[in-house]
């Protein structure tokens, strides 16, 4: 898995984060937060080993040099369980939010169950626990793709479809029936009030967006550094792919 280093990260904080007047969470850019020098910083934990334990690291870097951001964490992912559960508030300890990374569609179709319940389910368990979690980001999961005649992965459905709010016309319409070998499930879009959430980061308004999806910067990472300041960036950084930068702080693993 491509990673990046400890030397990134010092490149990262000096070029864009210590450059912004706020590096701030989704929350508070969906509250206004919208100067154009303020960052809107998001983590999705992923389903990779270690992630949820280079989050926690991360989520004290952060709270080091003066940063606050989202955790968005996955449900049904490896981490997911009683010992996570216990460590979920030490993020909004450390002054981050802790949102859901949506993946019910996906799981719908692994576990034949209704997706709403799944979610629902999920959020239920991550609100036990006594944070506050009003925002949701939805996951890239394999399922989410199929192989057309030529080999090439396509697009079948997007996770936040499950969402009144996220109608993806390009994808497929609201309501269709997803398909996975004996598995078939509907999608019956609902508003996402309906789960006490408040917003979708990826649909809130944005001049700048750079992810680390893929363990690559999805834009040049110097042109996005010289724009900073023209209108407001949002970020995605995934820690998945940031635990070589915290080898020296005991990442678990």
């Amino acid at each position: 898995m491509t990673s990046f280093t400890a030397s990134d990260l010092a490149e990262l904080d000096e070029r864009i984060y210590s450059r912004a007047d706020r590096v701030v969470p989704m929350r508070d850019v969906f509250k206004g937060d919208r100067g154009p020098n303020v960052i809107g910083l998001r983590h999705d934990v992923d389903d990779n080993k270690g992630s949820f334990g280079t989050a926690l690291k991360m989520a004290e870097w952060e709270f080091e040099h003066g940063y606050s951001s989202t955790y968005f964490l996955l449900h049904g992912s490896h981490y997911w369980g009683e010992a996570m559960l216990c460590q979920v508030p030490l993020f909004e300890e450390l002054g981050h939010e802790v949102g859901i990374h949506v993946n019910a569609l996906a799981e719908a179709l692994r576990q034949a169950r209704d997706p709403h319940y799944i979610l629902g389910e999920a959020l239920s368990e991550l609100r036990s626990t006594g944070v506050r979690v009003v925002g949701s980001a939805a996951h890239g999961d394999d399922l989410c793709y199929a192989l057309n005649e030529n080999g090439e992965k396509v697009l079948r459905f997007v996770n936040d479809e499950i969402f009144s709010e996220c109608p993806r016309p390009t994808v497929g319409r609201p309501g269709r029936t997803l398909r996975d070998e004996r598995v078939s499930v509907r999608i019956q879009p609902m508003s996402r009030r309906a789960h006490h959430l408040e917003y979708d980061a990826a649909w809130l308004p944005r001049h700048m967006y750079l992810s680390d999806s893929g363990g690559h910067w999805s834009s040049d990472f110097s042109q996005v550094a010289d724009r900073l300041g023209d209108g407001q960036l949002h970020m995605l950084v995934h820690p998945d792919w940031w635990g070589e930068a915290f080898v020296s702080q005991e990442v678990v693993v």
